[in-house]
């Protein structure tokens, strides 16, 4: 999946809790708060304030606000997140511009004004003047964007109940999915949300088609032709990697 994305011209940015990987990154165990100790082996210099096991997970510490050309990120203070639920959802969150989906007495209020003043800006765009308000759909689940792939403004694809039914009572599409058949270290298994995010590919020097690319072989999960189905009838192309298993590693945050 790396090498697909750089091939699309896109910059790779792995997030840990104490910094951000990339091609620029002169000290890659610094960035991960690690040190070589006397015994040659790297240790922790500093403790993390989320569970080890999801600390490279960037829906932890940031917010994608709306999906492809109009996306910005969101950018938390991971002082403030802890290492047990709900300490460790408060940017978790699913922001697009018909609805912002979490467990609303958890979101940070930081979060909560830069989804408001993103949307104030989204409405003056060209064209947007009419466009309706977005809903706020506060569910009982905190690890929303792990558990809820947006595919557009008005569909997604959901694997907790209580996600799919606020969504369906206010009119969004849903695919409902069944949990399990993706990895996710250290746990029994890992959710949709964290495998995928939404990007352009190149389909030709002049066009851009819109697709949802999955980290790892998205053919493995037993509601795979369900999914693909979905997101081709919204004229979006899925991407996956058969040589690879399909693994949740805090979502695929994208920005243009």
């Amino acid at each position: 999946m790396v090498t697909f994305l750089m091939e699309q011209g896109y910059e790779i940015n792995t997030v840990t809790e104490f910094g951000v990987i990339n091609e620029h990154t002169s000290d890659i165990n610094e960035a991960l708060g690690l040190a070589r100790g006397e015994d040659g082996r790297l240790h922790p210099t500093r403790q993390t304030h989320v569970d080890p096991r999801i600390a490279t997970h960037p829906d932890l510490y940031m917010c994608q606000l709306g999906l492809w050309s109009e996306a910005g990120i969101f950018f938390g203070d991971p002082e403030k997140l802890g290492p047990e639920y709900p300490q460790d959802i408060i940017y978790n969150a699913v922001c697009t511009r018909n609805y912002v989906v979490h467990l609303a007495d958890q979101t940070d209020p930081e979060l909560r004004d830069a989804i408001v003043m993103w949307h104030r800006t989204l409405r003056r765009l060209p064209g947007e003047g009419d466009h309706r308000d977005i809903k706020v759909l506060g569910v009982r689940q905190g690890y929303t964007r792990c558990m809820c792939l947006p595919v557009d403004d008005n569909s997604f694809i959901v694997s907790d109940e209580s996600i799919a039914r606020p969504l369906e009572a206010q009119g969004a599409s849903v695919l409902r999915i069944r949990e399990g058949s993706i990895k996710l270290n250290g746990f029994k298994h890992g959710f949709i949300g964290g495998t995928a995010g939404s990007i352009y590919v190149n389909v030709d020097e002049m066009i851009d088609q819109r697709a949802i690319v999955f980290n790892g072989d998205l053919t493995v999960h037993p509601d795979f032709a369900a999914i693909t189905e979905f997101i081709r009838s919204r004229n979006i192309l899925p991407v996956w990697f058969e040589d690879y298993a399909l693994e949740d590693i805090g979502s695929i945050l994208a920005v243009e």
